[in-house]
């Protein structure tokens, strides 16, 4: 299917060249118009070219079975780890409490920090969780 694919830009490519240089000079534009024109028509007759006859694997292909390899061995190691060690409960940060009146971010219940810097708006950034947040709000 791709080498039928490169048919496409192959035919395309050789039509502009065609159709630009075929023409008698007074019924085309000057030149550097069929220069420019036949350069960008190059670019296509290159590329269906090493679509038809180049290596059949791309870079994104090679580049897919690597990532499927890498997915690979993240499971094997994950299992491995399980029989190693058994199942285990995800570790999960206990949220602090709001012990004090002030304000707490709406994500992690956080209290805000004493001096922590407000913007004109009273946009914050949260001192556990990182995120940003409006007093105001």
């Amino acid at each position: 299917m791709q080498r039928i694919a490169a048919i496409v830009p192959l035919g395309v490519g050789l039509t502009v060249l065609v159709f630009v240089w075929s023409n008698p000079r007074s019924d085309f534009p000057p030149l550097f118009i069929r220069m420019f024109f036949s350069f960008i028509a190059l670019a296509f007759v290159l590329t269906g070219l090493q679509a038809l006859f180049g290596k059949s694997r791309t870079l994104s292909g090679r580049l897919l079975d690597r990532m499927d390899h890498l997915h690979d061995l993240a499971d094997e190691l994950r299992t491995h780890a399980r029989t190693q060690t058994g199942p285990s409960e995800p570790s999960v940060e206990p949220r602090p409490r709001a012990e004090s009146a002030g304000y707490v971010c709406p994500s992690c219940s956080a209290p805000l920090a004493q001096r922590a810097d407000v913007s004109p708006h009273g946009d914050v950034r949260c001192g556990h969780c990182s995120r940003w947040f409006n007093i105001h709000a």
